[in-house]
């Protein structure tokens, strides 16, 4: 069985967990099909650091934060979620469009089309996490990577970063792409992240973290902006990713909390076959013994 080894960035949101692999797939495919190359924008500035003077707790940003995007209560409501909008990256002239569709605690469909490459779509079913795209085919996620998404995607994780992780610090104030911020950092086992919140509204404007893929282990700095409410949420619409010197631009059109078919989530025949072929492996082919050789007489004298 092949396993998927590209691991997500452990502060995002859903929508974040095909960025790794969609960023890798379009830049290979850029090269390949000798696509015009844009300056990409300059990634996110961030000043100097300040640790002077009396600052919050983790846990008081993050109940600012919460109230910021809806409060607690709507937000564990919100059960099913339905994301459509827009990927690019300029730079290599590619766009294409991403459907995230998520039920708490452990359902998530991801599914992105970029014209002349093909569609990339990722799940989870509950127990088992799997990945489709043009480049490598049908793939299982190893339980490692079925642990940080169910996490990521999880309403829990929303309301509680912090959860399952090391206690959280509060490092000082900083300049995030011309938002004053508290800089938070995460270690959730052997996984960090830095997170940046918004003095003023509370809202998380930035995250930066190293993500592991089929590429090595890349700096990705995300930042969150153009936020709107939808149905009483306040969320992001753009949320730009810089890595590899490319910046990677997800545009949100469309938030939906309505119910969704559990059809969505079904295994395709193709996981299904690697996940039979997992429980029901193929047994060993037996080996025909050799035929035993004849000692040789030894010669007359």
């Amino acid at each position: 069985m092949k396993k998927h080894t590209t691991s997500t960035i452990q502060f995002a949101p859903a929508l974040l967990t095909a960025v790794a692999l969609i960023a890798c797939s379009s830049v290979a495919f850029s090269q390949s099909a000798a696509q015009p190359k844009l300056a990409p924008p300059p990634a996110p500035t961030k000043g100097t650091l300040d640790t002077s003077g009396t600052l919050p707790s983790a846990e008081e940003i993050f109940s600012k934060a919460i109230a910021a995007s809806g409060g607690a209560d709507l937000i564990r409501m919100q059960t099913s979620r339905t994301q459509t909008g827009t990927v690019e990256m300029a730079a290599q002239s590619l766009k294409g469009t991403i459907i995230t569709k998520s039920v708490d605690p452990n359902m998530l469909f991801i599914e992105t089309e970029i014209p002349g490459f093909g569609k990339i779509r990722q799940g989870v079913n509950g127990t088992t996490g799997w990945s489709i795209d043009p480049m490598r085919g049908a793939s299982i996620m190893s339980p490692e990577e079925l642990t940080r998404v169910l996490r990521e995607s999880s309403i829990e994780a929303e309301l509680n970063p912090a959860m399952g992780c090391d206690t959280p610090t509060v490092e000082g104030k900083i300049t995030f792409a011309g938002n004053p911020c508290y800089q938070v950092k995460l270690k959730c086992g052997e996984d960090a992240s830095t997170r940046f919140y918004n003095i003023d509204s509370g809202l998380l404007v930035g995250s930066s973290a190293k993500v592991s893929t089929q590429m090595g282990e890349l700096d990705v700095t995300t930042t969150y902006k153009d936020f709107d409410e939808f149905s009483g949420r306040k969320i992001a619409k753009v949320q730009e990713n810089s890595l590899m010197g490319q910046t990677q631009k997800l545009t949100i059109t469309q938030v939906e909390f309505t119910p969704i078919d559990p059809s969505v989530f079904a295994l395709p025949p193709e996981i299904q076959a690697l996940v039979n072929a997992a429980k029901n492996p193929a047994p060993a082919t037996p080996t025909t013994p050799s035929t035993p050789t004849t000692p040789a007489k030894p010669a007359k004298k």
